[in-house]
């Protein structure tokens, strides 16, 4: 790591404001892994099916899909730091609930109830935390600190799925107090963070009504426009990638062994997790010249080629290399493309817009997974693989000659 860019995640750091938010982020993010995980072993161990088992996941990721815009409202007229504590404790109160549910005996419907609850506090939490980082950075700061809290996010997220393993091994359902807890600690450290708010009247009609106003403001402003389609068309490989990559290693490099299988796909989490490090901390904070539109292509465009290297690796040594480089390359597109729509959208719509956009790649996402799970026991998983990173290297290509996604500053 150069001396320049740790002196610039030290700076960063440092700043009483934007040193609790990124403490507070960790903290949550940390958690996040506990909650489905326990999840995910409490429906196998009272049911012994697979479909059900399955819906803990769909408890964690639907409400994002369902309530993004609606969530970023509500952000906007409460105020972004208050909105996230707010969330944060709704969020303790019913992850704690869950154990309690289950002690009772009470039907696996009331656990999964408070944990989509739970997961659609996030629907409003996370517009919210995007939207508050430009009112607590300085400009120039602003591509820094998002490549840090992505970095950390995806390292913070590995960590604590390794935790929950361990916790759900041990100690069981109790594992959810160890969430609950995570989002306490979250709250108390956002309410160190220090911004002037005002608070909006909300109703469900305002709600309704702000929402299409992000919807609106998004489609009107040609340039975010541009930028929310074309990084819908080139981040369509990310689903695929993230629900095939178990199957290539249990087939392709594990030989069907679920032991080895597991521990390479655990290595191929790590070094994902390691790259983003590296390309939050190391490399981001020397791109910050370079204009974003041209790094945001440049990334698609090498994670394109990443994704068909990868589909083509003929071991997992040259696979767990590639999957780290995807780490770095994730930075590349993601810390642009936020930092975009937080300078160029007002900050009065900013979690609204961020709701929408979130709730877009969300939608767009799940019926991607449902067919690529399909059509992988039919055309094969590196297949598919090769297929999805041509279709992101595609889009690059063909975005560098749209003046409106290329040549933004």
């Amino acid at each position: 790591m150069t001396t320049t860019t740790s002196v610039t995640a030290i700076q960063l750091l440092r700043s009483p404001n934007f040193g609790a938010l990124w403490l507070a982020q960790v903290a949550s993010r940390f958690g996040d892994p506990i909650t489905l995980v326990a999840l995910a072993y409490v429906s196998y161990v009272r049911t012994h099916s697979a479909l059900i088992t399955a819906l803990a996941v769909v408890m964690a990721t639907i409400p994002n899909a369902l309530f993004g815009v609606f969530g970023g409202v509500l952000a906007d007229a409460v105020g972004h730091k208050r909105a996230m504590v707010a969330c944060d404790l709704a969020r303790v109160a019913l992850v704690a609930s869950v154990p309690v549910a289950l002690a009772l005996n009470l039907p696996l419907l009331v656990p999964y109830a408070l944990v989509f609850v739970a997961a659609s506090c996030g629907a409003v939490f996370n517009p919210a935390r995007l939207a508050l980082v430009p009112r607590i950075v300085g400009a120039h700061e602003l591509p820094s600190a998002n490549a840090l809290t992505y970095s950390s996010d995806r390292a913070v997220e590995v960590l604590g799925a390794l935790a929950a393993g361990i916790l759900v091994a041990t100690v069981g359902e109790r594992a959810f107090y160890v969430d609950a807890l995570t989002f306490l600690v979250s709250a108390a450290l956002l309410l160190r963070v220090h911004v002037d708010e005002q608070r909006q009247p909300v109703t469900l009609h305002t709600v309704g009504h702000e929402a299409l106003g992000g919807l609106r403001f998004l489609w009107r402003h040609a340039v975010l426009r541009a930028n929310t389609i074309f990084s819908l068309v080139c981040q369509l490989s990310l689903p695929v990638v993230s629900s095939l990559a178990p199957s290539l290693i249990f087939q392709r490099f594990a030989g069907g062994n679920a032991e080895i299988g597991a521990s390479e796909f655990g290595i191929a989490e790590g070094a994902i997790a390691a790259g983003a490090v590296v390309g939050g901390l190391v490399i981001a904070p020397q791109l910050t010249r370079v204009a974003k539109g041209r790094l945001l292509l440049v990334g698609f465009a090498i994670y394109g080629v990443v994704l068909i290297a990868l589909a083509l690796a003929p071991s997992f040594e040259i696979a767990a290399v590639l999957f780290a480089l995807g780490g770095i390359v994730n930075v590349l597109f993601y810390v642009p493309n936020v930092t975009i729509s937080q300078e160029l959208t007002p900050p009065e719509l900013r979690a609204r817009v961020f709701g929408a956009r979130i709730a877009l790649l969300n939608l767009s996402w799940l019926p991607i997974i449902v067919i690529s799970g399909a059509a992988a026991d039919a055309v094969g998983v590196p297949l598919l693989i090769a297929i999805a990173g041509a279709i992101t290297l595609a889009g690059a290509i063909v975005g560098a000659f749209i003046p409106i996604v290329r040549d933004v500053p």
